[in-house]
């Protein structure tokens, strides 16, 4: 997946770092539909299939570890990659994390490669 252009949904409901992280994901070359809710992210996916889900798990009404539970229930979103990107790393948030079938656990602030790698992995 290194060469070819990643279409990515990501969803933050902080509209600053939704923005900034959007556009640095942009200016590598990945094609990203950034949201601001799990409920508009689900449905980009059934829209799109992209190839990987950026989510922040700290999200009102929906959270990501409900989005991501509710994402991998869907056949076709078994090889979907998904990170999490938060403000919180425990331990326990990182388990909880795994088991609801997030591919990947970061925490912010996270530095551009790192997320573009996490992005890419699979």
């Amino acid at each position: 997946m290194e060469n070819q252009r990643l279409t990515v949904v990501y969803a933050d409901d902080d509209d600053l770092v939704r923005e900034t992280i959007s556009t640095l994901l942009t200016d590598e070359g990945l094609d990203v539909h950034a949201c601001e809710s799990v409920a508009e992210a689900i449905l980009l996916c059934e829209q799109m299939d992209p190839d990987a889900v950026l989510l922040d798990l700290n999200m009102p009404e929906v959270d990501g570890l409900e989005a991501a539970r509710k994402l991998r229930r869907k056949p076709e979103n078994r090889k979907l990659r998904i990170v999490a990107l938060t403000g919180g790393g425990t331990g326990d948030l990182r388990r909880k994390a795994k088991e609801a079938g997030f591919d990947e656990f970061l925490t912010k602030p996270v530095a551009t490669d790192v997320l573009v790698r996490a992005l890419r992995a699979g």
